[in-house]
C-alpha cells in the first residue's frame, strides 16, 4: 500500500487477496479509504465477475468529516467510503479487485487506494492485518541510474516544453514545472511522490516516458528530508508533532489524526486525563485553557477538519499562461524573480519581505472585484485562486530554503519562535481574501466547497501564525473576520465545530502581548478589537455551539467570561479610552456585532440563562456601568 493509479484514461490496476475460508458469505461491502478522490465517476471498482461499480455520492456511503464537506466533488479529496456489494460477489480464497480511473477532468492524472477491506454484515473487517504492507519511500532509487540521467531531468525540471493537460489538443503552456512546484523539487521529495506518479505527471503534461524517469531520477537524488506524504495535509496538528525534528512540522500528524468528529477535539483541547474520551472534560480542566496570558498550543491539537494536501496547494493555472506579460513585468512576479527576500532574510526581517508582497500581489489583482460583481466566472475564479496558490507555494519555498520555520526573524518588532512563519499568505490565499463569491461563480461552483477552503487557509494561518502575543492591529489574524468563517462553513455544512471554534477563541484572546497595555490600540489588549465571550450566548451561535453537552457548555461559559473580566480588569477602566479616538477605527462586521465589540454586561440575562455563576454576571454589570459613565465622560 498505496495502491497507485496513475496516467492515461482507462488505466487499471489490480490486487489479489486471500480471504479466510467460511468468511465470504458473510461479506456485504468493502471499505476504502482514497486519496485524490475529485469528481463523481472519476472512479471505477470491479471485484472478481462482478460489474464495474462507479463510484458517487449514491452508490458509496462517505464518512465524515468529508461527507458534510460536499463528500466526492466537494473540498476533501482524500476520502473513506463504504461501497455495498452484490450477493457472492466475493468469494473464499484468492479474490481479484481491479480499480480503473476513468477518466481525467483536464486536472487529475490519477488516485491511490491508501486502505481498504471486505466488510462482514456487522461491518467487520474480514482481511486480517497482516494482509496489507505499508510501502517504504526511503526504499525507493532513480528510476534512471547515471549523473547524465539526473542532469537531464535536471533541465527538463527548468526548462521543457510542457501542454496544459493530458486532454486531446492540448496547448502548450509558457510554465515550466519548477514555476508551479519549489524551485528546486524538493516539495516533490518531501512529500514523496513516487516515481510512477511523477512519471506519469510528467506524461500527462506533454513528456515521454523517458523524459517522465529522468524527472523522477532527479527529484530521488535531491538531498532533502522527506517525511511527508502526498495525502497527509502539511502542518494538520495532532499530539507528538512539536516533539519531532523541526524539518517533520510540515508534513502535519498524519491522516489519523484527523478526527471524525469535533467532539473528540475537547478532551485534548482541555487536556482532559484520557484524551479521545469526551466524558473526562472537567470544568477543572476548563478553566486553565482560557487564561489569556497562556500559551495555547494549537499545534498538538487534533480536529476533525482536514487541511488541503500538497495536490490542493499548487496552482491550476500558472498566471503567467493566465496574464502572460502583464504577470511577467509585475511587481508581484519581479518580487519573487529577483529574489528580493534574500536580503530581508538575512537581516532577520522576513516579515517585510512578504508584507510587501502581500501588496504587490493585491496591488497586481487590482481592482478586486466585490462579491456581487457580475464579472466573476468560473474561469476568472480559477485565475485569481491560481494567483493565491502560486504565492502560497513559493513562499513555503522561501520558508524551507531559508530555514525560516527555526523562528529568529522578526514580526512586528519581536522575535519570531520556533514553528512559526513570519507572515500573513496562508489567510491571503482564502478565496474571500480576492473577493471570489459563493455559489456558481465561487470554488467549484460551490458555496459549500468556496467555504471549505476559506476556512482552510484561515486555519492554516491558526497553526503556522496566530500572532501569539504580538499582535499588530489586525494582523497576522482579522480574529473576528477569521471566527466569522466558521458559521458561514456551519451553514453550508450543517456540520457544528466548537471544538475548532474553541480553540480559535482562545488563541485570538492570546494574541495581544501581556506586557502591553489598553493605551497601546494596535499592540495591547483591546476588548473592543476582539471577539467576546458573547458567542457562547448569542443566539446566531446557538447551532455552532449545539453539540455541546449543557454542563460543559455553562463551564465553558462561565471560564471564558471570567478570563476575559479578570483580563479586563488588569488595567484602570480610563485606559481604554482617549481623545480624539474613533470609535469606528476598528470596522467589525455589521453581522458579527453580537460576538465583537467588548459590551459584555449588555447579554447578563443570557449568561445568566446558561446558568453562569451570578456573582461573575453581577461583576461584569458593574464592569459596564464604569465603561458606560467613562464613555459620557470621553464622549467615545
Amino acid at each position: 500500500m498505496p495502491i497507485e493509479v496513475t496516467g492515461a484514461d482507462g488505466t487499471t490496476k489490480s490486487v489479489n487477496v486471500d480471504v479466510p475460508a467460511r468468511c465470504s458469505d458473510r461479506v456485504t461491502a468493502m471499505w476504502l479509504q482514497i486519496h485524490g478522490l475529485e469528481y463523481p465517476d472519476m472512479v471505477s471498482i470491479r471485484v472478481n465477475q462482478s460489474e464495474w461499480m462507479a463510484l458517487n455520492n449514491k452508490t458509496v456511503t462517505v464518512a465524515e468529516p468529508g461527507r458534510s464537506y460536499g463528500g466526492i466533488g466537494g473540498g476533501v479529496t482524500t476520502l473513506k467510503l463504504t461501497l455495498l456489494l452484490p450477493a457472492t460477489t466475493v468469494v473464499d480464497g484468492r479474490n481479484r479487485i481491479d480499480f480503473r480511473f476513468n477518466h481525467t477532468n483536464g486536472v487529475v492524472s490519477g488516485f491511490r487506494i491508501l486502505a481498504f477491506n471486505f466488510l462482514d454484515n456487522s461491518r467487520g473487517e474480514v482481511l486480517p492485518k497482516e494482509t496489507f504492507r505499508e510501502e517504504d519511500p526511503n526504499t525507493w532509487e532513480p528510476p534512471l541510474r547515471g549523473a547524465e540521467n539526473i542532469a537531464a531531468g535536471k533541465s527538463l525540471w527548468h526548462n521543457a516544453q510542457l501542454t496544459a493537460n493530458g486532454l486531446a489538443n492540448a496547448p502548450p503552456i509558457r510554465a515550466h514545472c519548477d514555476d508551479c512546484h519549489t524551485q528546486d523539487g524538493r516539495d516533490l521529495k518531501y512529500f514523496n511522490f513516487s516515481n510512477a506518479s511523477i512519471a506519469a505527471r510528467s506524461r500527462f503534461h506533454g513528456l515521454s516516458e523517458l523524459e517522465g524517469e529522468q524527472i523522477a531520477s532527479y527529484i530521488r537524488s535531491l538531498p532533502f528530508p522527506n517525511p511527508g506524504r502526498p495525502w497527509n495535509p502539511p502542518y494538520q496538528p495532532g499530539p507528538g508533532l512539536d516533539a519531532q525534528p523541526l524539518t517533520n512540522w510540515a508534513a502535519g500528524a498524519g491522516l489519523e489524526w484527523v478526527l471524525a468528529n469535533d467532539a473528540d477535539t475537547l478532551p485534548f483541547l482541555f487536556n482532559a486525563p484520557g484524551a479521545g474520551d469526551k466524558g473526562k472534560v472537567t470544568a477543572a480542566a476548563i478553566r486553565p485553557a482560557f487564561l489569556p496570558d497562556g500559551n495555547l498550543n494549537q499545534r498538538e491539537i487534533p480536529i476533525a477538519f482536514p487541511l488541503p494536501d500538497w495536490n490542493h496547494w499548487l496552482p491550476q493555472v500558472h498566471p503567467l499562461d493566465q496574464w502572460g506579460e502583464r504577470f511577467e513585468h509585475s511587481e508581484f512576479s519581479r518580487m519573487y524573480a529577483a529574489s528580493d527576500y534574500r536580503k530581508a532574510v538575512s537581516e532577520g526581517d522576513a516579515a517585510s519581505f512578504f508584507d510587501k508582497w502581500s501588496k504587490a500581489r493585491n496591488q497586481f489583482l487590482i481592482p478586486h472585484l466585490a462579491p456581487t460583481s457580475r464579472r466573476w466566472t468560473p474561469e476568472l475564479t480559477e485565475a485569481f485562486y491560481s494567483a493565491e496558490l502560486w504565492q502560497l507555494v513559493k513562499t513555503w519555498e522561501i520558508t524551507q530554503q531559508s530555514n525560516l520555520e527555526k523562528g529568529g526573524q522578526t514580526f512586528y518588532g519581536v522575535e519570531t519562535a520556533a514553528h512559526s512563519w513570519p507572515d500573513t499568505i496562508p489567510a491571503g490565499t482564502a478565496p474571500a481574501a480576492v473577493n471570489i463569491p459563493d455559489g456558481a461563480n465561487g470554488m467549484s461552483g460551490s458555496a459549500l466547497t468556496n467555504e471549505y477552503f476559506n476556512n482552510a487557509w484561515y486555519e492554516l494561518q491558526l497553526q503556522l501564525n496566530s500572532g501569539a502575543h504580538r499582535r499588530h492591529g489586525r494582523l497576522p489574524v482579522d480574529w473576528v473576520y477569521l471566527i466569522g468563517r466558521f458559521l458561514d462553513l456551519e451553514k453550508v455544512s450543517e456540520r457544528p465545530e466548537p471544538g475548532r471554534l474553541l480553540i480559535a477563541i482562545i488563541k485570538a484572546m492570546q494574541s495581544s502581548d501581556p506586557r502591553i497595555g489598553p493605551e497601546n490600540i494596535s499592540e495591547g489588549w483591546r476588548p473592543e478589537q476582539n471577539v467576546d465571550p458573547r458567542i457562547m450566548v448569542a443566539r446566531e451561535w446557538l447551532p455552532e455551539l449545539s453539540p455541546l453537552p449543557a454542563d460543559m457548555k455553562r463551564a465553558i461559559t462561565e471560564a471564558l467570561l471570567a478570563a476575559w473580566l479578570e483580563k479586563t480588569l488588569q488595567y484602570p477602566a480610563a485606559s481604554y479610552f482617549q481623545r480624539g479616538l474613533v470609535a469606528s477605527s476598528y470596522a467589525r462586521p455589521t453581522d458579527l456585532q453580537d460576538i465583537s465589540g467588548g459590551r459584555v454586561w449588555e447579554d447578563a440575562a443570557e449568561f445568566q440563562a446558561t446558568g453562569v455563576n451570578p456573582r461573575l454576571i453581577q461583576r461584569v454589570e458593574e464592569w459596564g456601568k464604569t465603561y458606560r459613565d467613562l464613555t459620557q465622560l470621553f464622549h467615545y
